[in-house]
């Protein structure tokens, strides 16, 4: 981003990073949002990984009468995160967007934080090669 920044004449609205529950940037995060960028989460689900089967989520899940899935949604809203999750099951869609009727606590939020391993699914930008 600083190379990008250097250079630009227009600093960009948004970055989309790889960002779920097991893998949350929080340094990409803070240096986003000292420069006015908003962040969209890439894969928010972990394309229906370890994160919707991680204990606390599952724990989170049964205490609302939701999903995996809307929790960890839901964790995405509540940190400020634009998120479109995939899905092509008209199901998946209505349930990825009823996540507005609830609320998770802020002690909730610092359990799912918590959770945070470093987990990447994708490719690393600091070691791929973009050539």
């Amino acid at each position: 981003m600083d190379e990008l920044l250097k250079d630009a004449e227009t600093v960009p609205a948004v970055n989309q990073i790889e960002l779920h529950p097991l893998l949350q940037q929080k340094e990409t995060r803070a240096y986003c949002d000292e420069r006015g960028i908003v962040i969209e989460s890439y894969s928010p689900l972990m394309q229906a990984g370890e994160a919707l089967e991680h204990p606390v989520i599952a724990d989170l899940a049964r205490k609302h009468d939701r999903t995996p899935a809307q929790v960890i949604l839901r964790w995405h809203v509540q940190s400020g995160f634009i998120v479109i999750p995939k899905s092509v099951k008209p199901e998946r869609i209505r349930e990825n967007f009823a996540l507005f009727d609830f609320e998770l606590s802020e002690d909730e939020m610092r359990a799912i934080e918590g959770m945070d391993a470093g987990r990447r699914i994708g490719a690393d930008p600091d070691t791929a090669s973009f050539k």
